[in-house]
């Protein structure tokens, strides 16, 4: 794999202080070892310019934070900046750093003021930029302020709130004083650059206060009076915290308080600061290790970038592959494959431009073949020889698929809520249910997409909201699940409608002809393809159909009996 480009990895702490978790990092360079720290409430996202500018020089190594992007959270609703330190040594010990320099933007410089003052022997040098210095008059008042409560509503209005909250972020600091002393100068990010800093905050959830306490609490005049280790402390001149370089007072003479200049000046400084002091060079990534009774997640490589998976060893037999459907991931199947753990070995693979795996597949070309043809690139990838399957709604599509191109490979496939459309509705459904929407400024777009996903537990289709369209059994609309698939359908950043597209196009009658592997038809009465699903069984008697469970961690009971069967 190549150095020059950013690749995604999870490291696994099998014993800890917090017990099992997992950490999500970034990954780019060669050369001496860097781990950046990222800012709250986002993610190591945050540090990719960062990175591209210094891969030529490092080996840079950004971790998201515990409970942001995709690492695990201690589990505590509060936290102290020591916890966050114990923390990233739990993750360089994981990932085989014994020493490194490290580097931090705003919650991350406190990240590494915090791990200087408490592991000196584990770091050669800290670099800060925008460390904050608060008051205790300001301390409280950013603590009582700042961290409101995020809690999905079932109108969806905490999104909006969401996002006037960091556009409002981008206009003023602290974001709820409406000052003109509290203004900030510089330009509000485009609707694109605040759309990704909301799923960062989407994915870390309320959990994002604990990240936030724990930078604005810290004693961090305290602690850069006990560095041992060289520690520069920068901020650029348009950063609000650089009014607090001139707070810094009595400071270890290990600490180098230096005026920044540009952003991209201040960078460079923090570059030649940590090219001063010759971090040891890095070590080869370190595949995550197995976690026990739960599914633990990893990157797979393939042609043209990496498909995030969760999986399970723990059962024998064949493995189970579980699919999702267009605008979900691993993270809508969770329960599903929970079910299996300890019975069957056990996959659960994102599609491209799905649940942060890469968009291996060009836009014109997303098909249900070009689907297949990426899964079984991951299967060969992970020395998958053969497999059952199990895909709900269109992910049953691509197993089917996978069994025409490959029938040596798939030894069953379980289709559940069956994709039967007649012409009239696969025209409907292409023209309707996949609408194109972008981010614009004043954030109607989430509430465009929230309604969306709400109402797909309300009618079917979930445009025809009249009397026809009414889904006439108790509505599964709970706020945290429609959140939850609001983040799915925005963090494909467009390729939700092509998959729907590809899985309305594609020609289930003429690929049931050909298939010849043992298949299974399923559904919950809840679901709205329920009939659908049964219809399909009479269309292909040899195809038996199975009343699934309203709860799905129960399918795998239902399942496996049928897995076993052979025809």
């Amino acid at each position: 794999m190549s150095n020059s480009r950013i690749t995604r990895h999870f490291a696994s702490i099998t014993t800890g202080r917090w017990g099992p978790r997992q950490v999500h990092y970034r990954r780019v360079g060669s050369g001496p070892v860097v781990i950046c720290f990222h800012q709250s409430p986002l993610s190591s996202r945050d540090m990719l310019a960062t990175m591209e500018r210094w891969k030529d020089h490092f080996t840079c190594i950004a971790p998201d934070s515990p409970g942001f992007g995709l690492s695990d959270p201690l589990g505590v609703e509060t936290a102290q900046m020591s916890d966050f330190a114990d923390a990233a040594i739990e993750f360089m010990d994981a990932i085989g750093v014994d020493r490194a320099a490290i580097y931090g933007f705003h919650t991350g410089a406190m990240i590494s003021g915090a791990v200087a003052a408490a592991y000196p022997e584990r770091i050669v040098c800290a670099a800060a930029n925008g460390y904050v210095l608060l008051t205790e008059q300001e301390r409280l008042d950013i603590v009582t302020h700042y961290l409101p409560k995020l809690e999905p509503k079932w109108d969806g209005s905490h999104l909006a709130w969401l996002w006037a909250r960091l556009r409002e972020q981008t206009i003023f600091f602290p974001w709820y004083r409406k000052s003109l002393a509290a203004r900030l100068d510089f330009d509000v990010p485009s609707p694109e650059g605040l759309q990704a800093a909301l799923l960062d905050f989407m994915r870390s959830g309320d959990h994002y206060r604990v990240g936030y306490r724990a930078a604005f609490e810290m004693r961090s005049d305290l602690a850069l009076r006990n560095v041992s280790v060289p520690m520069l402390v920068t901020a650029a001149d348009s950063d609000v915290l650089s009014m607090h370089l001139a707070r810094v007072q009595h400071p270890s003479t290990n600490v180098t308080v230096q005026a920044g200049g540009t952003p991209e000046a201040t960078l460079n400084l923090c570059r030649d600061f940590i090219r001063q002091h010759l971090p040891p060079r890095a070590v080869k990534p370190v595949r995550a290790a197995a976690l026990p009774c739960r599914m633990w997640q990893d990157y797979v490589d393939v042609p043209g970038g990496q498909l995030r998976i969760r999986r399970n060893h723990e059962g024998s037999g064949r493995p189970v592959l579980i699919q999702h459907d267009a605008a979900g991931s691993s993270e809508v199947i969770h329960d599903l494959a929970l079910g299996f753990i300890g019975r069957r070995p056990v996959i659960a693979i994102n599609l491209p431009g799905h649940g942060e795996s890469d968009n291996t597949l060009p836009r014109g070309k997303v098909t249900v073949a070009a689907y297949a043809k990426v899964l079984l690139a991951a299967l060969d990838s992970l020395g998958i020889k053969e497999a059952d399957f199990v895909g709900t709604w269109g992910g049953g599509l691509v197993g089917l698929e996978l069994a025409v191109q490959a029938p040596e490979r798939i030894k069953h496939v379980v289709m559940t809520d069956v994709l039967l459309l007649d012409d009239k509705l696969r025209k409907d459904l292409l023209e309707h249910y996949a609408p194109d929407i972008r981010p614009v400024w004043y954030g109607g777009h989430l509430l465009e997409a929230w309604h969306l996903m709400r109402d797909q537990g309300l009618f079917w289709p979930w445009y025809d909201r009249t009397r026809r369209g009414i889904i006439r059994r108790e509505p599964y609309i709970d706020p945290a699940m429609v959140n939850g698939r609001v983040l799915e359908l925005f963090r494909s950043e467009g390729m939700w409608r092509h998959a729907y597209h590809a899985h309305f196009s594609y020609p289930l009658q003429s690929k049931m002809s050909r298939v010849k592997v043992p298949m299974t038809f399923g559904a919950p009465r809840w679901d709205p393809q329920y009939d659908m699903s049964v219809e399909a069984s009479r269309m292909y008697p040899r195809v038996p159909f199975v009343k699934l469970p309203d709860d799905m961690r129960e399918w795998a009971d239902v399942l496996l009996p049928q897995l076993a069967r052979k025809d």
